[in-house]
Parts: structure tokens; C-alpha cells; sequence
């Protein structure tokens, strides 16, 4: 790729040599050949530029890099969008061989779309309908009746369970666990000891774009479906329980917990470490900060926090309380020990 290309993607400036060939990203410190693309959009990185051995560098318009020092410059106007474009520009995904591996092994009625890759130890049970253009990694296993939609990627290891729907374009991590079955049981009655189960018969239903992290499980309804919209990213590590609704464009950070039945809506942010209650329904636009604990309804487009989790603002005036605490604890004893004294003193008199 020429210099010139990347900047007319990122409608960045360019200075200078706009044919010089690059083929990586990184970060100044770590370029070492002349095809490295420097990438120096943050103060650090560009504080590292002066060292680098890059040849060609990409920054921030905000900065005045030394533009004699390099053979060709991108001056990028909006850092995070530049960062975004050009990650995808240089991002070539994960090696993968064409067609099906010898060892993957299909049950019958399944259909596997042009294009399509499938890794070595890949199993796909009977009557699943895997899209065009799909890379399925080795060690990957899927269940009957599945549907994967066009352009999927989904990584080794990952379990992917019967009747689950998957849009088209999404990305799966390695290891995530998507239609197990939901923690549903019945308390022991009586003299009874064993809990009863109530059985997982519904489906998972993820739209299009929808990025699941490593790691993470997502249990199927007890008997319609849990619903992933459109364009939502989930990180790592995260619990969605059985008969969840979550919106689209929402952002799942790593470590949240999400008990059964609960409903968010579109372009919620649920930050790291985030536990909620079953059956909560958090409306559209909302944020719920890091760690919360949310025990009630969120109204849609409000910011909580804490444990519980309650409007932002309340829970910073009672942070800001409990750290003045101690000193008006101190103030009240030196007013009492003061009285005393007082006191004594009229005695006497």
C-alpha cells in the first residue's frame, strides 16, 4: 500500500513522498523497517517519534512534527476516527487456509456458502446454514439448526449451541460460549434437596455487526429467544442470561454480569464489572458506570453508579460526605471537649 492511498482513506493531508510503500502499523519506537507506517497520534507516541526509525509517520493535526525528518507525513484531523480507519486499513485477520479442512466434519442437510473456510476439527451438526464468505477457525463447534450469516468470523474454540441465529458480519472470540443453556431452577421444597430445573428450549438471536468477546457465554431463553441487536460489542468475560433483550449500537464492557429477563435498549454503555438484577429493564442512551450494582429500573439517557446503583450525582454527594465524614466526626468532638471546658468553667464561677 502507498503512503498516498492510506491518507485518501482517512481523507488525511499528506507531505511529502505520497508513492512510498508501507505495510505495517506501529508504534514509533517500535519501527524498524522502511515500509512501517509510524503511527503518532497520541502525546506519547509522538514524544517517541524523535527516536523512531520510521520513515513515514502518521499524526495529529494538533501537532507540529518535524516534517524534513520523514519522506511522507499524514496529518490526520480527527485522531480517534484516523486511528479506527486506519486499524481496519492494516488489519488483515486471522491466518486461515481456503475451503473445508479434511478433518471438519458436517451432519446432514447442512449448506456451507461460497467462499467459506472451515478449520481443521470443526463439527457442524445436521440441517445448519452457514453464509458466503464466513472463516470459521479450527476447534470451533456448532450445533443443528443453526443459521450464520454472511462474512462471519468466528474464532478456535468457540461453542455455538442448537437453534441459534448469527448476523451477518459478526465477529466471535475465541472460547465464547453462545446458546448454553440458562440457570433456571425451581427452590427445593419440602424435604426435597435437588433444586428443579426448568429447561432451556428457546434460541439466540445475535443481528448484524454484533462483536462477542473471549470468553464470554450467552445463554438461550427458556422458550423464545435472547436477542442481541444490531452493531452491539461485548467484551471479554461477560455473563448474558437466559431471555436478555439488549438493543443495538450498546457497549458491554468486560465482566458484567446480566441475570435472566432483563431488557436493555439501544446505545446503552454497561461498563466493566457492571452486576444486574433479573428482570431490570435499562432504558435507551443510558450509562452505568464501572462496578455498579443495579438493582432497579434505569430511565433511559441517565448515568448511574455505586451499589446499589443510583443517579450519578447522588452517589458522588455521598462519596464527598463520607470522606468529610472523619473531619466533622473530629469537629464535633473538639466542640464537645470546648463545652465541657465551658461548663467546668461556670461551675466554678
Amino acid at each position: 500500500m502507498l503512503v498516498r492511498d492510506v491518507a485518501a482513506a482517512l481523507s488525511a493531508d499528506l507531505i511529502g513522498d505520497g508513492s512510498w510503500p508501507v505495510d505495517r502499523v506501529v508504534h514509533p519506537a517500535a519501527a524498524e523497517r522502511p515500509s512501517d507506517l509510524a503511527v503518532a497520534l497520541t502525546r506519547d507516541a509522538f514524544a517517541a517519534l524523535e527516536a523512531s526509525n520510521a520513515q513515514a509517520a502518521i499524526v495529529a493535526a494538533s501537532a507540529s512534527a518535524p516534517r524534513d525528518r520523514f519522506k511522507a507525513l499524514i496529518v490526520a484531523k480527527d485522531e480517534r476516527p484516523a486511528l479506527a480507519k486506519l486499524t481496519a486499513l492494516f488489519d488483515h485477520g486471522p491466518g486461515h487456509g481456503p475451503g473445508i479442512h479434511q478433518t471438519a466434519l458436517a451432519g446432514p442437510g447442512t449448506t456451507i456458502g461460497e467462499e467459506t473456510s472451515v478449520g481443521p476439527y470443526v463439527t457442524i451438526g445436521s440441517r445448519s446454514r452457514i453464509g458466503a464468505r464466513c472463516v470459521i477457525l479450527g476447534h470451533v463447534s456448532i450445533g443443528d439448526d443453526v443459521t450464520i450469516g454472511e462474512g462471519t468470523l468466528i474464532y478456535s474454540g468457540v461453542r455455538i449451541g442448537d437453534r441459534v441465529t448469527i448476523g451477518a458480519r459478526v465477529i466471535v472470540q475465541p472460547n465464547a460460549v453462545i446458546g448454553c443453556d440458562g440457570f433456571s431452577f425451581l427452590p427445593p421444597q419440602g424435604d426435597q434437596l435437588v433444586p428443579g430445573r426448568v429447561h432451556s428450549v428457546g434460541a439466540v438471536e445475535l443481528g448484524d455487526d454484533v462483536e462477542i468477546g473471549a470468553g464470554t457465554t450467552i445463554a438461550r431463553a427458556t422458550l423464545q429467544a435472547t436477542r442481541i441487536g444490531a452493531g452491539t460489542k461485548i467484551d471479554n468475560l461477560v455473563q448474558i442470561g437466559h431471555n436478555v433483550t439488549i438493543g443495538r449500537g450498546c457497549l458491554i464492557c468486560g465482566m458484567v454480569g446480566i441475570s435472566g429477563s432483563v431488557e436493555v435498549g439501544d446505545r446503552v454503555l454497561l461498563a466493566g464489572g457492571v452486576g444486574i438484577a433479573d428482570h431490570i429493564r435499562i432504558g435507551s442512551g443510558a450509562i452505568v458506570a464501572a462496578g455498579s450494582g443495579v438493582g432497579s429500573n434505569v430511565a433511559a439517557g441517565s448515568t448511574v453508579s455505586g451499589y446499589p446503583a443510583q443517579p450519578h450525582a447522588k452517589t458522588a454527594e455521598i462519596v464527598t460526605f463520607l470522606m468529610r465524614h472523619k473531619r466533622v466526626l473530629r469537629d464535633i468532638e473538639d466542640t464537645r471537649v470546648r463545652l465541657e471546658a465551658i461548663e467546668k468553667s461556670s461551675q466554678k464561677d
